[in-house]
């Protein structure tokens, strides 16, 4: 079994967002990635106003941070999964594939909690045509476990046409965030192995 994590917020540790050479089965720490240079927040990314409003992300297009800095998290590849060279802002990112179609596995990593928790689950809901919940209620719907020492929060989103799956631990100051969005049907055969990823997850 994999192992995985989420930050801490007031309430959770919580929040979502993967190079060549990495081989199925393989640990793969970020530390082998080079550092990202602070650059424009990608599509996806959470927003980082601290006031926990729900529609604050569309104001921060513009807005320059830098990643998460200090020890990395490590993983293990499921089998199929193949890395894609490193991308801007991105710790790891990976193309899983389908039967017809491929899904997007990226993940990210900031300081402190980048908006909060109820923020960061709506805006992971506009991705795939939902729209957004009360604070109260969208953090009240998601799965929480621990693996390895660190605690997940985990959701499941499914549009009309797209799901994401998406998990935030919450590490040494920073928050992780591990999505996986693409085709509705990809991302449906691909979600054991996104739950066995996300429990090999650790602590180096």
């Amino acid at each position: 079994p994999m192992n995985t994590r989420l930050f801490a917020t007031p309430m959770f540790v919580f929040s979502l967002l993967l190079a060549d050479g990495v081989r199925a089965q393989e640990p793969h720490s970020t530390a082998q990635l080079p550092a990202a240079a602070p650059a424009n927040l990608p599509p996806g990314h959470p927003p980082l106003n601290s006031s926990g409003d729900m529609h604050g992300a569309s104001q921060i297009a513009d807005t320059v941070i830098p990643t998460a800095e200090g020890h990395d998290l490590q993983w293990t590849v499921p089998a199929g999964w193949e890395p894609k060279p490193g991308a801007s802002m991105r710790k790891g990112s990976y193309r899983v594939k389908g039967a017809k179609a491929e899904a997007d596995l990226a993940i990210t990593a900031f300081p402190g909690t980048t908006g909060g928790l109820a923020a960061n689950l709506n805006r992971w809901r506009s991705q795939v045509g939902l729209a957004p919940l009360p604070p109260a209620e969208v953090t009240a719907a998601v799965a929480k476990f621990e693996a390895n020492g660190l605690t997940f929060i985990m959701v499941d989103y499914q549009g009309p046409a797209t799901q994401l799956l998406g998990a935030i631990v919450a590490y040494n100051g920073n928050s992780w965030f591990f999505k996986l969005l693409g085709p509705a049907a990809t991302v449906t055969a691909a979600k054991a192995d996104y739950l066995q990823f996300l429990h090999s997850i650790k602590a180096p």
